[in-house]
């Protein structure tokens, strides 16, 4: 039976400290076979807090990392945290022209970039972004490959603060206080920049470290960015929280993460269901020794229950659904290690330690019976401070009794387990009949022809909006609409079959694996030839 652990009052450098004093000769990373214990780890955050004090960071003060999960990264997230510096993960796919807009809005006045992803090159893109914009005082080099005219971390080593000037910092910094700004997916709307405390992160990764049994054997493989509020609590604060080991693959590419698992001895991985489905389609999948492997999150996006066992049982562990999103700390609900493979295939499990969690009527606000389909609400220590200059925004998210209002619609059932349905953006209202895309979709589930789908809302003359599904046949697979159209006809309701049903390629996703909802209306909407008056 898992233990309940209690809320702990600590910073994010706090936590590292503590670990690195319960377990100094521990490895805390590893990065192409090279490794630094914890006692290593925290002795070079120590230093390169110094530096960015030398630098002119200070508490408060909005510093971006621009970086993939390089040791570097990791090293800067916790200085940063340590000397009270508010630390923006930029996610590694944006555009020089999102990338200014993101750090003129969130008020960076530090920026640190790595190498760069994909054929992105930062050094190029960044070059005359201090001119550009005012608020922006300085631009740094933490990459591998060469610093391109720009100061380099190690250069800062001349000018770093002392010691004492570093525990002078260190001891101003509280758990209350802001130590991270994380990005919203922005699957419907410009991403929104939202404020975690010190408190909500430690504690997430603490309670998340414990719904996975882990301690500090465990190595745990990080195949999400580390931008992704999911990875930061459920690896990076994770894996600390217990002493575990952080492995970091060469690269996010399938082939790098199978052969992290097999030569790192990977026992945890956490993902989100796209990149656990491509690593499943690699012809040679079978033949990488992931057999370490006992554990691991799928969260992010849905998945059909269908590729939850898949993925389980090919893998050959314990999958954990799970429910969470940036504003909650990444952590909502959670499966247990005990759960049966179907609970944890078709709900996201219960609500998390020290939140409380309910179904309320998104017209009445009035709580739902169990059995009943309303948005998900919770509160607690994970709820987010804020969103960055957005009161209003904030306070239409978060009641005045401080549920903060998700978005995501579903249900309990009689165990207290969370079954999700989709989201509230995402109703189709129908000539004033709800329908949620998920119970569209979830027809099509068993199909073996259909890869993924998603339902979309499109206009209408006469009902407002109907339905649109949006269909990915697999690779070989032959469908055709009147076949589909009777297997809906059969498992829904008249008024819930989709009056269109188009066939595409592949769906507009994000980085992480989530639908672009308003992308793929707006291609659904050009290909129909329809409009909105």
């Amino acid at each position: 039976m898992r233990n309940m652990l209690p809320l702990e009052d600590l910073t994010v450098g706090g936590l590292l400290r503590r670990t690195a004093r319960r377990f100094p000769d521990r490895p805390a990373l590893e990065y192409r076979g090279r490794v630094w214990s914890y006692a290593a780890l925290d002795g070079e955050v120590d230093r390169t807090a110094r530096r960015l004090l030398g630098w002119g960071v200070d508490k408060g003060d909005h510093l971006a990392l621009w970086c993939e999960a390089e040791p570097n990264a990791i090293v800067l997230l916790y200085a940063a945290s340590r000397i009270g510096a508010v630390t923006a993960l930029l996610n590694t796919s944006l555009g020089r022209t999102e990338l200014k807009t993101l750090l003129e809005r969130s008020d960076i006045r530090y920026l640190v970039i790595g190498d760069g992803y994909k054929e992105l090159d930062y050094p190029a893109l960044c070059r005359g972004l201090t001119e550009e914009l005012s608020g922006l005082k300085a631009v740094l080099y933490a990459g591998q490959r060469g610093c391109g005219g720009y100061a380099a971390l190690e250069d800062l080593e001349e000018g770093m603060a002392s010691e004492e000037v570093l525990a002078g910092a260190e001891v101003r910094v509280r758990p209350e206080d802001t130590a991270f700004l994380l990005y919203t997916s922005g699957t419907t709307s410009v991403p929104k920049a939202v404020l975690g405390s010190h408190y909500s992160r430690v504690n997430s990764g603490i309670q998340q470290a414990n719904d996975l049994g882990a301690t500090q054997a465990d190595r745990f493989c990080v195949a999400m960015p580390i931008f992704h509020c999911f990875c930061l609590s459920v690896n990076v604060m994770a894996a600390c929280a217990v002493g575990a080991c952080l492995y970091l693959p060469e690269s996010r590419r399938t082939a790098a993460l199978l052969e992290a698992v097999s030569q790192g001895r990977c026992t945890v991985m956490s993902s989100v269901p796209a990149l656990y489905h491509a690593m499943l389609c690699r012809p040679d999948f079978d033949t990488w020794d992931i057999s370490t492997l006992r554990t691991g999150f799928i969260g992010g996006s849905q998945y059909p229950p269908r590729l939850f066992r898949e993925i389980n049982d090919r893998f050959g562990f314990t999958l954990l659904s799970s429910l969470g999103q940036t504003e909650a700390t990444a952590g909502i609900t959670t499966a247990a290690l005990g759960d049966s493979l179907e609970v944890r295939a078709t709900t996201v499990g219960h609500f998390m330690d020290h939140l409380e969690g309910k179904i309320v009527c998104p017209r009445t606000g009035a709580q739902q019976p169990a059995g009943q389909m309303g948005e998900i609400c919770v509160r607690g220590y994970a709820v987010m401070q804020g969103y960055y200059r957005q009161p209003e925004c904030t306070a239409r998210t978060i009641d005045a009794d401080g549920w903060l209002h998700t978005g995501d619609m579903g249900y309990l059932d009689g165990d207290g387990n969370v079954h999700l349905t989709g989201r509230l953006k995402e109703l189709i209202i129908r000539g004033g009949e709800n329908i949620s895309p998920a119970e569209v979709e979830a027809v099509l589930a068993g199909d073996d022809r259909v890869e993924t789908c998603k339902a979309v809302g499109v206009p209408d003359p006469h009902y407002g909006e109907v339905v649109c599904l949006c269909v990915v046949c697999r690779k070989g697979a032959r469908c055709t609409e009147a076949e589909l159209k009777t297997e809906l006809k059969a498992g829904l309701a008249d008024f819930k079959v989709p009056q269109y049903i188009l066939f595409l390629e592949r769906l507009p996703e994000t980085l992480t694996g989530k639908v672009r909802v308003q992308e793929l209306k707006d291609l659904a909407r050009e290909t129909l030839g329809l409009t909105s008056d």
